[in-house]
């Protein structure tokens, strides 16, 4: 073991877990963070992993999963059939799910990896959706989009569906977070929808190829769709619908909770209405979620050109740098160093990288933004 490399032996683990039906992550995550961390979780004793886990069997599959080959195998088929198996261990993995209590353990992803990169927001909202609910979610979609946002929905019939289809016209292009596993058309009318989307815009699931998609699995996607996106605009809900369990997640993990108002006689609005009574930011249309979330590019002129891309030279540090000020628009060096966690010296060095790149400029006195805010949400992708 000494001789292997941590991150592969983490991958592997990884991916043993997410094979399995009783190493959840909500089981899972809460003894690695009482344990402080995975290196000190794979060499506890069997003790603390039976009272943590609740079980010899689990303590034994968790004990297992450092050397189970057949998790290696499992991910070189996949990756043979088309399927990329990201894990919570990898650089590609998301960060904005590191914020949720029990993010999954590994993404089952189909398509273009690098729609992570970008800032999202996730559109939601009734499967019987009003021709007006449809329309409202493919301007948000559009706008969106164009904006340089991609796009988060859970594919389901109404106003998910229009979302995605719309978010296809702009660079920000669009992420569908499954309930099923990735081979599963489901719902089965979205077949043709799938296929136009397979490979310039991302398919996420949870769940292994094969699993049929079941009344319990959608609540559990819904918060990998409110964790991924750094906002949840509700379209329409009726007071039972599946997209209040997402604006609740979202509320829960610090994201905005946006609604759109329908009319009072309609029942598909009204749980759009009951969150805006509670104190969710009423949305009229993108222009309301771009100027909260992303104030930087607020009124900048649809992305349909082509932007520069980022340098492969670009050196991690730098890139990590740029994701922050994308997400906030402008910030001193000191406030960067800290939501980086990076020193003083590395932070002004990665400074130089992006303004020699062109993509990051002085704001003011001790200062930094974007070079071009468009252009820098291009070039985080």
């Amino acid at each position: 073991m000494a001789s292997v490399s941590p991150a592969p032996v983490f991958r592997r683990a990884a991916i043993s877990w997410a094979r399995s039906r009783e190493l959840t992550p909500q089981r899972v995550w809460p003894l690695l963070r009482e344990l402080g961390g995975i290196e000190a979780m794979l060499s506890a004793s069997e003790e603390d992993l039976v009272r943590g886990l609740g079980s010899a069997e689990r303590a034994r599959a968790l004990s297992r999963s450092v050397s189970d080959r057949e998790a290696d195998r499992w991910a070189a088929d996949l990756l043979r059939a088309g399927i990329h198996l990201v894990t919570a261990f990898d650089e590609a993995y998301p960060r904005p799910l590191y914020e949720i209590p029990d993010p999954p353990f590994a993404l089952f992803a189909a398509g273009n990896l690098e729609r992570l990169r970008l800032p999202a927001v996730a559109v939601v909202g009734s499967r019987a959706a009003s021709r007006y609910g449809r329309e409202v979610a493919a301007q948000l979609g559009r706008n969106l989009s164009l904006a340089g946002v991609c796009v988060v929905s859970g594919f389901a019939r109404g106003v998910d569906t229009a979302a995605h289809e719309a978010a296809r016209e702009g660079p920000g292009g669009t992420i569908a977070v499954l309930g099923c596993g990735l081979d599963v058309d489901y719902p089965r009318e979205n077949a043709r929808l799938k296929e136009s989307l397979s490979r310039e815009h991302l398919f996420l699931s949870e769940y292994p190829p094969g699993e049929e998609p079941s009344a319990r699995n959608f609540p559990i996607r819904n918060r990998i769709i409110a964790g991924l996106a750094a906002g949840v605009v509700v379209v329409e809900a009726s007071r039972r619908s599946g997209s209040l369990i997402t604006a609740r997640l979202a509320n829960d993990f610090g994201r905005d909770v946006f609604a759109v108002p329908g009319s009072v006689f309609s029942e598909t609005s009204a749980g759009a209405h009951e969150l805006l009574r509670d104190g969710a930011i009423l949305c009229r249309g993108a222009e309301d979620v771009l100027g909260e979330l992303f104030p930087a590019i607020q009124g900048a002129r649809p992305l349909v050109a082509a932007a520069p891309s980022i340098p492969a030279a670009l050196s991690p540090d730098a890139r990590l740098l740029l994701e922050i000020l994308v997400r906030d628009g402008e910030a001193t060096a000191d406030e960067l160093g800290a939501a980086a966690d990076l020193a003083a010296a590395t932070v002004l060095a990665a400074l130089f990288e992006l303004e020699a790149a062109g993509l990051a400029a002085e704001a003011g006195p001790g200062r930094f933004s974007l070079a071009d805010p468009a252009l820098g949400i291009r070039g985080a992708r």
